[in-house]
């Protein structure tokens, strides 16, 4: 794991920021409910499911004490917000800005923690502006705080800033079903059955639920009327021999811009490539492949850093995943 990174230019830290403390900031308490994929249908999980979870019901994941320093260095945040087409209010990057945020997002006992829930190996992710997302309420009610869409990361939790009990509408929902389906639907005259779309209950706030992102459909409905509602999503990564990760260039591209998409790729790329030359020194150097193919497989494990390097070269915009508004 990386201890700690040089902060993009302009990032300063919050001046209302303080340290992460474990023991008096966390308070995890295992979710009642881990929902799998299979329950969803045969095609839920799909060709690139990383494990077969789906999401869990919400549990709680910080103390009063903790919830009210996020609470604080959120609406610090807040004065920074910018927006995509995505997007209403949103800010990334925060992870450079906080101690508390770093500390929260690195802590061994929630990684742990997750990875049991994800029944998969997760780390933090290499991709730093993914780490830590707050979205917040629009301006204008008209618009959902975030759109139909899946996640272009492995793993992820919402975590409720706000108590988010008071609230009307603005809430978090998914599909119960595969994401292509969904999608499919969205694209088309029927929209999303309303018997199929479901919208956990959070007790309040400091309360998460925890999902495979890039397989579950998912958003953050319209609000009704006025409220702070805030949310945090904290993205992981899950090393796999044989899956590809579902990080992607373009996202990267199109929320924070070249100058910061292309650092951090490289770093995504340099780890993602590190993992696959150790799987090539396992699995590939014990005298059983002829040279030709030996090359070959270490070509096709050098190929995705290869590509990085040739995106320096591209001037090249992205996009971002989402399937519209919805009904």
């Amino acid at each position: 794991m990386i201890e700690t990174l040089a902060a993009p230019p302009g990032y300063t830290r919050l001046e209302r920021d303080t340290a992460w403390d474990a023991e008096r900031h966390l308070e995890f308490v295992p979710p009642e409910q881990v929902t799998l994929l299979d329950e969803w249908g045969t095609e839920a999980a799909g060709p690139t499911a990383l494990s077969p979870v789906a999401i869990t019901s919400p549990f709680r994941l910080l103390s009063d004490e903790g919830i009210a320093i996020l609470q604080t260095l959120c609406a610090e945040l807040e004065h920074d917000a910018s927006s995509d087409e995505r997007i209403a209010k949103r800010v990334r990057g925060s992870i450079y800005r906080s101690a508390f945020l770093w500390g929260m997002y690195h802590d061994p006992t929630i990684v742990e923690a997750l990875g049991l829930l994800a029944q998969a190996p997760i780390e933090p992710h290499p991709v730093s502006h993914h780490a830590i997302h707050i979205n917040y309420a629009p301006e204008d009610l008209s618009l959902n705080v975030d759109q139909w869409h899946r996640d272009a990361v492995a793993f992820d939790y919402v975590l409720m800033v706000n108590d988010p009990r008071p609230m009307k509408g603005g809430h978090f929902e998914y599909f119960l079903g595969p994401v292509e389906e969904g999608r499919q639907l969205l694209e088309s005259e029927q929209g999303l059955p309303p018997d199929r779309v479901v919208s956990p209950d959070f007790p309040g706030p400091g309360w998460a639920v925890f999902q495979q992102g890039h397989r579950v459909l998912h958003r953050a409905a319209r609000l009704e009327e006025r409220y702070p509602r805030i949310t945090v999503v904290a993205s992981y990564w899950s090393p796999h021999p044989e899956l590809e990760d579902p990080t992607d260039l373009q996202t990267l591209l199109r929320t924070d811009g070249r100058d910061i998409a292309l650092v951090e790729w490289s770093r995504y790329a340099a780890c993602v490539t590190a993992r696959r030359l150790e799987q090539f020194v396992e699995t590939k150097t014990d005298w059983s492949l002829p040279l030709p193919e030996l090359r070959d497989e270490l070509r096709r494990t050098l190929a995705f850093v290869d590509d990085a390097i040739e995106a320096f070269e591209q001037d090249d915009e992205g996009s971002l995943i989402s399937y519209g508004a919805g009904s």
